[in-house]
């Protein structure tokens, strides 16, 4: 009878307690633009195969670690399995736009390839997974 309590307990206590299981992938480093020169980007994978990608750009390196006091750039599109490859498309406004990327996901990375020529893939850009410290 006290497993049984006890374990009844433990349920509800995961539910009062429960955290959100949407892995975050953070990238930074030079865009090499005109007006800023320094990107952070952040994707959210959803549970609903879609993600969410936010762009934060500022003038220089050293605030960085800040880019959440910046206004990002969000967009979003859905996931798609192709082989061992992952392909996120974009969409703006609700229509699908012609931005497709080819991803491996893995528990610790993203990274993003891009079409070399006669069906190569060569890799691009890695997110690093974040871990989120609740308090």
């Amino acid at each position: 009878m006290k497993n049984r309590i006890l374990t009844l307990l433990l349920l509800f206590m995961s539910n009062v307690f429960g955290q959100t299981n949407e892995p975050i992938y953070l990238y930074h480093d030079h865009n090499y633009s005109t007006t800023y020169s320094y990107e952070v980007s952040e994707i959210t994978i959803h549970s609903d195969s879609s993600y969410t990608l936010k762009r934060y750009l500022m003038k220089n390196r050293k605030t960085w670690k800040t880019y959440k006091d910046f206004e990002p750039e969000i967009s979003s599109g859905k996931i798609r399995r192709n082989g061992k490859f992952y392909t996120l498309t974009e969409y703006g406004n609700g229509n699908k736009t012609d931005i497709e990327w080819n991803v491996k996901v893995t528990k610790s990375r993203l990274i993003f390839y891009f079409n070399k020529r006669k069906d190569k893939l060569k890799k691009s850009i890695k997110y690093k997974r974040v871990k989120l410290i609740y308090n």
